[in-house]
């Protein structure tokens, strides 16, 4: 079957989130689909930078946990 799992991090600590993604990736063995990227970028906000997000399509015979 097809999952997805997503990843959420900060524009501006995108080796952080990359980091995550990969232990993530590595530890579960996890047969990827796809890995999209989308950035919600908010300049006005008070951190002055956004949201990053990795959403990751596996195939497994049910959902990773963890």
């Amino acid at each position: 079957m097809i999952f997805v799992k997503t990843f959420k991090g900060y524009e501006d600590r995108t080796a952080d989130l990359d980091k995550l993604v990969n232990e993530w990736l590595a530890e579960k063995k996890v047969d990827v689909v796809s890995v999209q990227t989308v950035l919600s970028h908010e300049p006005s906000s008070r951190a002055k930078s956004g949201d990053l997000l990795y959403t990751v399509v596996y195939k497994a015979d049910a959902p990773i946990q963890g």
